[in-house]
């Protein structure tokens, strides 16, 4: 009887191990885990172009501050050939866009991504001509540069 028992449980055993082998279920496998994705950072946007005042031979630039009660100053008044650089100070995302909200097709050039806080973009205006732009995250919050 010993035998009939050692013979059926080796014949069990032979035939877990041929389901375990035609099915692959053996034995533990690793699970695949993906790494988690590296974050791309990219730096700030801009939009430049000569930065060379034709009439002093010299590169100005103002800058324009976003924080959370708007644009500071509103209204910047320069020559031809400014760079204008608008950093965001607001504590959120922000977007420079040209008017009119929300088409922005004014002044297409002067329309940025958004841009995190603590991050700056920046546009030089060559043509004489007065450039309104808004926050579209924000319309209320408005400006304007004025090139002589």
């Amino acid at each position: 009887m010993n035998n009939k028992i050692l013979i059926g449980a080796g014949a069990l055993i032979a035939v877990i191990a041929a389901v375990v082998l035609i099915t692959g279920k053996g034995g533990y496998q690793t699970p695949i885990t993906n790494p988690p994705p590296t974050p791309i950072k990219s730096a700030p946007p801009t939009t430049t172009s000569s930065l060379t005042n034709e009439a002093t031979g010299s590169a100005q630039q103002v800058t324009v501050m976003l924080t959370q009660s708007g644009f500071e100053p509103a209204t910047v008044t320069v020559k031809a050939g400014t760079k204008v650089i608008w950093v965001n100070n607001s504590g959120d995302m922000a977007t420079v866009n040209s008017a009119v909200h929300p088409t922005h097709l004014v002044y297409p050039p002067l329309n940025f991504d958004q841009f995190p806080n603590g991050q700056s973009l920046s546009l030089v205006f060559d043509k004489p001509g007065t450039y309104k732009y808004h926050d579209h995250l924000n319309p209320s919050q408005t400006g304007q540069v004025i090139v002589e």
